[in-house]
């Protein structure tokens, strides 16, 4: 009975998503047919850097969910930045991308901004600066630190708009030239003045800093991912679990991600070595992921490779192992 009951519900749940799915991929067409990109547009020449990185690795770091101000701010705490820096150096890391704050509204790093606007933060604004603390000894290195944050009240007033803004600005202008790029997940704003507001803010301490908006992973349009807007850098390139690859389809002449520039964006994708973002142990061997990051960079495109830490900020032996045998391909 518990079996039968089990089944009827997983074909209830494939039925919903049969339903669902086909209004996703329109919402993801609509997103699409609004941009309006200079296909010849010019590559920003500060784009450079992150084609001759080749590769880099991205850290969600997130609150998990059910927590408190005080657990969060302990997480923090914990985070142990020298030796995390030292396990990036030994890898031979390019750039390193390190979440400020995206579910539940919890930042690794304080804002006077936010709580102007929003009031007091209860703790999920940090006290310690981690942002501030990881690029100071990331450049001791010469690696480039850079920063993810999931957009808020995209669909908003201006005004709230502008509050997030100034939030943004704050955190930019603090960390200077020592944020090299920003990878804004959920961007999709309506208005393109919106997009340009929020470059500036992004901006506002580094005008070379990169800025790339997430409006959905490969795969769920019809048409090669392109650039969300014309006032970012590169292309957010999320995949998920689809690894896309670079060529001319033949019965119709269309070139697929061939880089550097994609309708003004260089060539850039972002996907998960675990089970998802985030989490899990490694998913693929290491021969599939130096042959295929091999094969974007053999397009003059980067990819950034998402990987968990542990409560303390370390890199865990099993993902260590896998990016030593990738950082040595690679960097050879």
């Amino acid at each position: 009975m518990k079996q039968k009951t089990i089944r009827s519900f997983v074909s209830i749940l494939v039925l919903l998503v049969l339903l669902i799915l086909p209004s996703l991929l329109q919402a993801q067409d609509d997103i699409i047919a609004r941009r309006k990109i200079n296909p010849d547009k010019e590559l920003n020449p500060n784009t450079k850097w992150m084609r001759q990185a080749k590769w880099g690795l991205f850290t969600h770091y997130l609150d998990g969910g059910n927590m408190t101000g005080q657990q969060w701010n302990a997480r923090v705490d914990a985070f142990k930045v020298k030796e995390f820096a030292d396990q990036l150096s030994e890898l031979k890391v390019p750039y390193f991308f390190i979440t400020i704050g995206q579910s539940g509204d919890y930042y690794c790093s304080p804002n006077s901004a936010y709580e102007r606007h929003f009031g007091p933060s209860n703790g999920r604004l940090s006290t310690r600066d981690l942002v501030a603390e990881l690029a100071q000894e990331l450049s001791k290195r010469n690696i480039r630190l850079c920063v993810y944050w999931a957009s808020r009240a995209r669909t908003g007033p201006v005004e709230l708009q502008r509050k997030w803004q100034e939030v943004v600005a704050e955190w930019s202008t603090r960390w200077g030239k020592n944020v090299h790029a920003w990878w804004i997940d959920g961007g999709t704003y309506n208005d393109p003045k919106v997009y340009k507001a929020y470059t500036d803010a992004f901006k506002a301490g580094n005008p070379k800093a990169l800025v790339a908006y997430n409006c959905g992973p490969v795969g769920m349009n019809r048409d090669q991912l392109m650039p969300a807007t014309e006032y970012e850098d590169y292309l957010a390139g999320e995949c998920d679990f689809i690894l896309p690859t670079c060529g001319i389809r033949v019965f119709d002449g269309k070139e697929y991600y061939l880089g550097p520039n994609i309708s003004g964006d260089q060539l850039h994708f972002l996907n998960f070595l675990g089970a998802w973002w985030g989490g899990g142990q490694p998913r693929f061997s290491d021969e599939l992921v130096i042959s295929w990051t091999r094969h974007i960079n053999d397009h003059a495109g980067a990819v950034t490779w998402d990987l968990p830490l542990t409560y303390d900020g370390i890199i865990s032996e099993s993902y260590f192992k896998q990016v030593k045998a990738f950082s040595k391909a690679i960097n050879k």
